[in-house]
């Protein structure tokens, strides 16, 4: 199966010493994860940024997920600068 854009906004229950994702509620259902396949930070600039200083970075932790119900998956927290958002999103799915 190739990547399915999804780009929905999520509700994510974190837990542990350094706050990973253990579960989220997509479409009123709730998934927990069981194993965080992969994780990496984007701090890049969107696509036509005018300025490229640290107010039009983003500022995004992305997690590779597998769930209870075999959903692969990645989630992104969109922690956005100082003062900005503090939204998590399904950003894809991958099985």
């Amino acid at each position: 199966m190739s990547p399915r854009f999804i780009g929905q906004k999520i509700d994510v229950e974190t837990g542990g010493a350094i706050k990973e994702p253990v579960s989220f509620i997509w479409k009123g259902k709730e998934y927990q994860i069981t194993e965080v396949l992969l994780s990496w930070m984007d701090w890049g600039f969107p696509q036509g940024a005018s300025q490229r200083d640290w107010r039009t970075r983003r500022h995004r932790n992305f997690y590779r997920v597998r769930t209870d119900s075999g959903l692969v998956c990645e989630i992104y927290h969109d922690r956005g600068p100082a003062g900005g958002t503090d939204d998590w999103y399904l950003f894809q799915q991958l099985e």
